[in-house]
Formats: structure tokens, C-alpha cells, sequence
């Protein structure tokens, strides 16, 4: 017999799930158990910031090589950019247990109980601990660098053309409407 409890809540539609919607708190349970196993609180910080430097080391790699003819240019951008990703980083950290309750929420709204109890198995074992340690650092393989090195550089002409287009419109809007200030600032 199929009932609430063994359906996903999302699986019938494929759309997100409501962020306000009740979670059970059974399927919560055991989504926070995957996610303490599969990724242990003392490694959550390597395993981001190994994510930000293989991702911007991607794209360091074909937006900067517009400015190889430039050295000067290109020095000023990566000191800019390595100096950003510093001061990230700890921001970063700081949202590492909202990230791991986040992954937790979803897992426990995407996936049913007897799903998530599969994976929690799965965790448990060599191959399962292996595997949630390692998924992320895929993107560092070399065929995953070279897919989507090929995706970001198709990809470029759009940024370019988007960023060129944007600044343009809001410049034309600002001398009509001079920007009022920030209530934040």
C-alpha cells in the first residue's frame, strides 16, 4: 500500500517542495544521520573550500585567458579575485552548518522514508562513506574539468554580452533616475 510516508514528497511533480511545508520529523531524523556521516563535521570545511578553489580555479582558467596578452591586467584581476575568495571563505564557513541542515531538509522533503533509509545504509558502508566524501571532488576529475572548461568558455560570449547590455541599461536609467541612497549604508 502506497501512503504519505512512502511516497517523496516531490517526486510526483518534480517542482521544489514548499520551504514552509511540514517536514516528518522521522524523515528528518534520518536525512540529518545521512548527512552526519556522509559529510563528518570535522571535514565540512576542507570539502568546501576544496569545492571554491576546484570551481574558480575552472573559471580562472578561461575567463582570464582573455587577459594573457595583458599580464599587468590579468595580475590586477587575480589579485582582486584571490583577495575576494580569502575574505569568502570565512563567510563561507560560517554557513556550513545552515548548508548541512539545508541539505537535510531537502533530502528529508526529496526522498521518502524508505529512501532515505536506503541511503543511510548505503552511508554506512565503505563504499557509501567513500562515496559522499569523494562526490563532490569529481568536479576536479579531468574529464569533468575539460566538460566544463568547454561550457564555460561557449558560455563567455553570453556573460560578455549580458554584463555589456546590463551596464549600458542601468547607466541610461541612473542619468534619468540618479540612484537614492541605501537605507543599509
Amino acid at each position: 500500500m502506497v501512503t504519505a510516508k512512502t511516497v517523496a514528497p516531490g517526486s510526483a511533480t518534480g517542482k521544489p517542495q514548499d520551504a514552509n511545508a511540514p517536514i516528518d520529523p522521522e524523515a528528518l531524523a534520518l536525512a540529518r544521520m545521512i548527512i552526519s556521516i556522509g559529510f563528518p563535521e570535522a571535514q565540512r570545511s576542507s570539502m568546501f573550500n576544496n569545492l571554491l578553489d576546484t570551481m574558480t580555479g575552472q573559471m580562472r582558467g578561461v575567463f582570464s585567458a582573455k587577459l594573457d596578452n595583458d599580464p599587468r591586467a590579468k595580475a590586477i584581476v587575480e589579485k582582486h579575485l584571490d583577495g575576494f575568495i580569502a575574505s569568502s571563505r570565512g563567510i563561507m564557513n560560517a554557513h556550513i552548518p545552515a548548508f548541512m541542515d539545508a541539505y537535510a531538509q531537502g533530502y528529508a522533503r526529496e526522498f521518502s522514508i524508505p529512501e532515505l533509509q536506503s541511503i543511510l545504509d548505503f552511508v554506512k558502508t565503505p563504499a557509501g562513506t567513500h562515496f559522499f566524501s569523494r562526490s563532490s571532488a569529481i568536479i576536479a576529475d579531468p574529464a569533468f574539468v575539460s566538460a566544463n572548461q568547454d561550457y564555460l568558455r561557449d558560455l563567455q560570449p553570453n556573460i560578455e554580452k549580458m554584463q555589456a547590455d546590463l551596464i549600458a541599461e542601468l547607466t541610461a536609467y541612473f542619468v534619468e533616475h540618479p540612484p537614492k541612497p541605501n537605507s543599509s549604508s
